[in-house]
């Protein structure tokens, strides 16, 4: 389970299937969505589950469940099909951020109720949050299925989701759903994105290019050290949120933040045969390249002796190459700037066209249809999981303290 309190921190925290019984009656979940959200989550990005997964000790039997977010699409209707176990019933579905995309089994009860629910649901799209999910590799491809203890949330109204939906909105996601009663299996359409010179990505100035985004090949000549590498953020719109009279407030939004994320925002000098211009780098392209998030980046550089200095593994990334994902802004537009947002990046081994050729955005791995797996073969056997239930935290810590308390006092 995790214990959240009302400053939005929160642990781990594991307690026996006996001694839960002792307490779980006692136990009431916290209705005020304002201090307390109901919901905590820790995702994976969809684009680690294989490394995750592939570096289990004993992959039979995975050390903690995982939570994971993303698009549902080909919904296949829940039956019922024979198993090790006897008969079962199973609902498929794949789950994908526009650029990965893996296959997810529902067991059991949760098979049935998934498919009741998504019959109701009429917004597009529909974002899937799985949770206490356990991972297989299978045939070189992650397979996902169902836990006695997981929960799936559709369209979950929350700053996760929102902030998800801003993200794919903002990388041109477009929705492709294929509701089945038969397993079918659709390729991901993502959408067209040109290669270009920098040359060419600096005459992009009228106002039909607004928004639109360009693949760079480019190499990274320097790094900016003297202003700060990274910002606070709102988690709802990604904007910098400024500490007012003690807490932290989003303009946009607007509203307050009990603790805000920490994003990257480095600008670096970037060029090509061609030209040579400033990039900013925010958070999805630099942890990308540099493979660490801010907070350990943050973590890591206090314990170096030069703590109060610019990361050096930051400084590394200078001399390497990368295939950039620029998106033109208002001020490249109105105001001419030569400043160019990065909204992604990937590895110079990614392999682009001639600049005159269109590229598909973000993919390096082969159709879904060649990576398909035999989901039915997954068991949901529970082992020693990690969950995502959320409850009050006050509440949870009573209740142990009553039930210690007892044990104590040599109660039967």
């Amino acid at each position: 389970m995790i214990l959240l309190d009302d400053d939005n921190c929160h642990v781990h925290a594991f307690v026996y299937a006996d001694n839960w019984k002792n307490i779980s009656n006692d136990m009431a979940e916290e209705k005020d969505d304002f201090m307390i959200p109901m919901n905590k989550f820790e995702f994976v990005d969809l684009g680690d589950l294989f490394d995750m997964t592939s570096n289990y000790e004993n992959p039979d039997s995975p050390p903690f469940s995982t939570n994971i977010i993303g698009v549902l699409e080909d919904f296949e209707r829940v039956k019922p099909i024979q198993t090790m176990y006897g008969e079962r019933n199973i609902v498929k579905f794949r789950i994908t951020d526009g650029r990965y995309s893996h296959k997810v089994s529902v067991w059991g009860q949760l098979a049935v109720t998934i498919t009741h629910v998504h019959e109701k649901i009429v917004e597009r799209p529909i974002m899937a949050i799985v949770t206490s999910s356990k991972l297989k590799i299978f045939k070189s491809s992650v397979q996902i299925s169902t836990l006695p203890s997981s929960k799936i949330y559709l369209n979950l109204d929350n700053d996760y989701v929102n902030a998800y939906k801003s993200r794919l909105e903002e990388e041109g996601y477009k929705v492709s759903e294929n509701v089945v009663g038969s397993p079918t299996h659709v390729p991901l359409t993502p959408p067209v994105i040109q290669t270009i010179t920098l040359s060419e990505l600096s005459e992009k100035t009228n106002t039909d290019d607004l928004k639109m985004m360009f693949l760079c090949a480019v190499t990274i000549n320097a790094v900016e050290e003297t202003g700060n590498w990274w910002y606070n953020s709102c988690i709802d719109c990604q904007s910098e949120v400024f500490k007012l009279d003690g807490r932290f407030k989003c303009l946009k939004c607007p509203k307050n933040l009990p603790v805000p994320e920490k994003r990257y925002k480095i600008i670096v000098l970037a060029g090509d045969s061609t030209e040579a211009f400033n990039f900013i780098l925010y958070d999805r392209p630099a942890k990308r390249i540099i493979g660490q998030t801010v907070t350990k980046m943050i973590a890591d550089n206090k314990l170096n002796e030069a703590s109060s200095g610019f990361p050096l593994k930051i400084k590394e990334i200078t001399g390497k190459e990368f295939i950039l994902k620029v998106r033109i802004s208002d001020d490249n537009v109105l105001l001419k700037s030569k400043i160019f947002d990065v909204v992604d990046a990937y590895d110079s081994s990614y392999s682009t066209p001639s600049p005159t050729e269109p590229t598909i955005s973000g993919f390096t791995v082969s159709s879904f249809a060649e990576n398909m797996v035999d989901l039915s073969k997954c068991d949901d056997t529970p082992g020693e999981m990690r969950t995502d239930t959320v409850r009050s935290f006050a509440a949870v810590v009573n209740c142990l303290m009553d039930w210690m308390a007892t044990c104590m006092l040599g109660a039967p």
